[in-house]
């Protein structure tokens, strides 16, 4: 099987303790009903990391959401998954952000749900270990 690379980047966005999370779509070869993580999304074309973390948070959510003076990456991920029978290998950077404004507008449609949780209730609800070791470390737990 040949394998796909995909580039993708994201946000912990924070606000007052609360953490905003999404309930992604599942995978079609999958019996499973989605899984919950932080909202995050391909490069485009020509863009920045950083500049597709914020676009990517933004559509996926409706937040408005910023990442002030976090101009690096706190993280970068790298897994291997199969998706519609394809395997793919994925690079992932997330940024911290902070929310300035919750659901200041609809929310695409490539996401189930969009959650803004305490720190607990993300931890619980988070479906990967990854995820959750990034949410421990921007709580500094």
């Amino acid at each position: 099987m040949n394998s796909k690379v995909d580039f993708a980047a994201g946000g912990i966005a924070i606000s007052n303790d609360m953490v905003l999370i999404v309930k992604n779509k599942p995978d079609p070869d999958r019996n499973d009903d989605g899984y919950w993580g932080f909202p995050k999304g391909h490069l485009e074309k020509g863009e920045k990391p950083l500049e597709a973390a914020l676009r990517e948070v933004s559509e996926e959510t409706g937040f408005t959401v910023s990442a002030e003076n976090n101009l690096k990456p706190i993280s970068e991920i790298k897994y291997s998954y199969v998706w519609e029978k394809q395997e793919i290998e994925k690079t992932v950077w997330y940024y911290k952000m902070v929310i300035i404004e919750a659901f200041a507008k609809e929310p695409d449609d490539e996401v189930l749900e969009v959650a803004l949780k305490d720190y607990e209730s993300a931890y619980d609800m988070l479906s990967f270990d990854n995820d959750k070791k990034l949410l421990r470390y921007v709580f500094s737990r």
